[in-house]
């Protein structure tokens, strides 16, 4: 019966204890700032002043060594490469000089002035070469060959040189191009005493100026 009224009286012993240490945390305020630390009863906490190193002693200054300019060099004078000559232009050959006009004689029979076949071809050939000179003046010659006398020759020669001249114009040579004369048997080609040398003298023969 004591034993249990000692451990009764024990407990509320302890529990007066707990009690008394609530109340004394309660009534006691904590404070982690400054402006609360004055409700903390004790003395204030001591606040350390920084410690602040007393300045090193300044360095002599130091030479600085002296560097001498360089000497200037003089200014290079300028080269001035002088262009490359250009090339000589290519020279053009000069055109080919016209060939001379060429015009071939017609043929004719013996004592006759009208014009042959063959001497057709050859007139036409003529026409075309004139037209292409543009107005370029021609002498047409009547020639005959040794026989029969001087004046007949001088007319067959000069019907010779019209029967020629009016041929061309009919191919569209203008009249005002052309002229014409007769030399009969004065000027012979072949001076032969033979029928060949004879027909190569009954022509009209073409002079240009």
């Amino acid at each position: 019966m004591l034993s249990k009224l000692a451990h009764g009286t024990t407990l509320v012993f302890v529990c007066f204890c707990v009690l008394g240490l609530l109340v004394g945390c309660a009534g006691r305020k904590v404070s982690t700032s400054a402006q609360d630390q004055t409700s903390v009863p004790g003395p204030p906490p001591k606040v350390e002043e920084a410690k602040v190193d007393p300045p090193a002693p300044a360095e002599p200054p130091q030479e600085v060594a002296k560097v001498e300019p360089a000497p200037l060099e003089p200014p290079k004078a300028e080269v001035k490469e002088e262009p490359a000559p250009l090339p000589p232009p290519p020279v053009t050959p000069p055109p080919p000089a016209p060939e001379p006009l060429m015009l071939a004689d017609a043929y004719f029979d013996f004592d006759r002035f009208l014009i042959r076949s063959d001497a057709q071809a050859v007139l036409e050939a003529n026409a075309r070469r004139l037209k292409a000179e543009n107005g370029r003046r021609l002498l047409i010659e009547g020639h005959c060959d040794e026989r029969g006398t001087v004046d007949y020759n001088l007319v067959l020669g000069e019907r010779r040189a019209q029967s020629v001249r009016q041929y061309l114009q009919n191919l569209g040579v203008r009249s005002s191009q052309i002229q014409i004369t007769s030399y009969g048997k004065e000027k012979p080609f072949c001076t032969d005493h033979s029928e060949a040398c004879w027909q190569s003298n009954r022509r009209a023969h073409f002079v240009l100026p």
